[in-house]
């Protein structure tokens, strides 16, 4: 039985595999299922800034609904930029074994 699924983005806002991935993050968490959203790479360029309105409030409704953002620290520091730089200050950076770690403790994952 599925409880916890983890839905990972790896694509930039200007990519449709990016909303589709949002959407799929909302859907799932208002199926009732505890959600993980997990930005690695170059998707984490899209928390930095503005983006489309209809994404934003995809991604707040997702938030507002007590959804667990993440992304890898060390994508973080590999683009040069600081937890500050990020537009959602819900987003929590985790090392490697930390994101394993979610990883396990989800019955489905879902890659966009």
């Amino acid at each position: 039985m599925v409880n916890n699924v983890c839905v990972i983005i790896r694509h930039s806002v200007a990519d449709e595999r990016f909303t589709l991935g949002l959407r799929n993050a909302l859907a799932t968490q208002m199926g009732g299922y505890e959600t993980g959203l997990v930005f690695l790479g170059n998707a984490l360029l899209s928390l930095t800034g503005a983006i489309p309105a209809y994404l934003a409030k995809t991604l707040n409704s997702y938030l507002e609904n007590e959804g667990k953002l993440y992304y890898l620290a060390q994508d973080l520091r590999d683009l040069k930029l600081e937890a500050g730089d990020l537009a959602f200050a819900e987003a929590k950076g985790v090392d490697s074994e930390d994101l394993a770690e979610v990883l396990e403790d989800s019955d489905a994952i879902s890659t966009f």
